[in-house]
């Protein structure tokens, strides 16, 4: 995984040092009316500037629970993928150690990640499952 960061890292890079315009020079180095500053500038802002809103989040069940989490959990991963704010939502469960779950979620923007914090199937989930996780959940938003 970290060898995957860095190569994208250095693709990216590469992608801001390469020609812009026709004449193969260096953007910047042209002289052509060819916006080389813009073109630069957005190559260098992060790649999440659609303002969609992605959310990781961690969940470690109970020894002995993990088909019943899943489960409960499958029925808010099909109500979530209907919401119309939802670009992204899938369940993992670790092979090396199978009480560790991760959701991966990415929705349109904010706005739709708090419809679907609100929803009655999230409600269902959270309630279903209280007594099934360790630690509760640990979630990251991007």
């Amino acid at each position: 995984m970290k060898r995957i960061g860095i190569i994208l890292m250095a693709a990216a890079m590469t992608l801001v040092a390469t020609s812009c315009c026709n004449s193969g020079k260096k953007c910047g180095e042209c002289g052509e009316s060819c916006q080389c500053s813009e073109k630069t500038a957005a190559a260098e802002q992060p790649q999440n500037e659609s303002k969609s809103k992605v959310v990781i989040a961690r969940v470690n069940v109970k020894e002995g629970q993990e088909k019943a989490f899943i489960e409960v959990t499958s029925r808010l991963v099909e109500a979530t993928r209907q919401e119309a704010g939802c670009l992204f939502y899938t369940l993992y469960q670790s092979p090396l150690n199978p009480t560790e779950f991760v959701f991966l979620e990415e929705y349109a923007d904010q706005a739709a990640f708090e419809v679907h914090a609100a929803s009655a199937h999230f409600a269902a989930f959270a309630e279903g499952t209280k007594d099934m996780t360790e630690g509760g959940i640990r979630v990251d938003e991007f």
